[in-house]
């Protein structure tokens, strides 16, 4: 990839991250911003298990020799993605942002990642993120596809979410759907056919580039993070089938509680059973005292928009998908 022009600001290091530094990326995340925090204890976790296959470049922004943000390149093997997708993270702390920083961090980690034998670049800034994705655009990245983020209110709406989720679980029953959590659920089988619902659900998602298959290791692992305790992640069975499941991923120290995942078996579309469950979650989360619950979903995915409507959901500042397609002369 020829090197993009871009001015350079006072005395910028990019330097390898340790494991070590995993809390002071959250750190730097979280400055970069501040609506939705970064967790430390699940950044350390995702760096210290990383999933099979997957190849990362982490680095510490540093100017003037403090710490002032964070870069990233990832990407699945490239035996799973056809179209050599990589992705490229860029957070700089916004008390620290001298002028030219983020074009100058978005050009060192884009020409990282393209080293890699990257033909995509993908990238991610809210909405919001103005100056986020003024510097992307400067380099050549173009907008591809938004996800829409939404907040439910949980302080105002958690009552009529408790009713709703009784009246809905009484309604299952009567069609034979127990609506339980994974902690209920005592299948020697269940962490495999659960990764069975979760890998023919996730291509239904609305995508354009290659959404990778997940090791059933992998995904065992992701289910017992300390975000996703069994006892509210919630499954709905058909006798020993699971048909749908929903989970709120709950951040042990900092950060907004969010919806991991909400799917339903196809065979099981069309009767109601993903708000059931879904509402399953979210009254449990109101009852805990959670005072709002985020969840983002792409822009395209019709049904769960109008899902997300019907609870209550207000839309917030959504993501902005931003690719940049590469020539390089690294790997092959």
């Amino acid at each position: 990839m020829s090197r993009i022009q871009a001015t350079r600001v006072l005395e910028v290091n990019y330097r390898p991250a340790t494991l070590d530094d995993a809390e002071l990326a959250s750190d730097l995340m979280t400055a970069a911003y501040p609506a939705r925090p970064a967790d430390p204890v699940l950044t350390r976790l995702l760096w210290e298990q990383p999933r099979r296959g997957y190849a990362f470049g982490r680095f510490i922004v540093e100017s003037a020799k403090r710490p002032v943000g964070y870069v990233s390149w990832g990407h699945a093997p490239w035996e799973d993605v056809p179209e050599r997708s990589c992705q490229v993270e860029v957070w700089i702390d916004r008390a620290r942002m001298a002028d030219g920083l983020l074009v100058d961090a978005t050009v060192w980690i884009s020409e990282r990642a393209s080293e890699e034998g990257s033909r995509l670049l993908a990238a991610y800034a809210a909405e919001d993120e103005l100056e986020l994705l003024a510097a992307l655009e400067k380099v050549g990245y173009h907008r591809e596809r938004v996800e829409r983020v939404w907040e439910l209110d949980l302080s105002t709406n958690g009552a009529r979410i408790i009713g709703e989720a009784r009246e809905a679980d009484q309604a299952m029953r009567r069609e034979g759907i127990r609506c339980i959590t994974l902690a209920e659920w005592h299948d020697s089988e269940r962490f495999r056919k659960l990764y069975e619902l979760n890998e023919a659900t996730m291509q239904d998602v609305p995508h354009t580039l290659t959404i990778p298959p997940s090791a059933y290791e992998d995904f065992v692992k992701r289910l017992s993070t300390p975000d996703r305790p069994h006892d509210r992640l919630w499954v709905a069975l058909d006798g020993d089938r699971p048909v749908a499941l929903s989970y709120l991923r709950f951040p042990p120290v900092r950060g907004p509680v969010w919806t991991g995942y909400t799917c339903t078996d196809r065979r099981y579309r069309g009767r109601g059973i993903a708000r059931a469950i879904k509402l399953q979650s979210l009254a449990q989360a109101a009852e805990l005292g959670v005072p709002a619950v985020g969840t983002d979903n792409d822009g395209e995915n019709a049904p769960i928009l109008r899902l997300n409507e019907r609870l209550g959901y207000q839309r917030q500042p959504g993501y902005v998908e931003l690719h940049k397609r590469v020539t390089n002369t690294g790997h092959a």
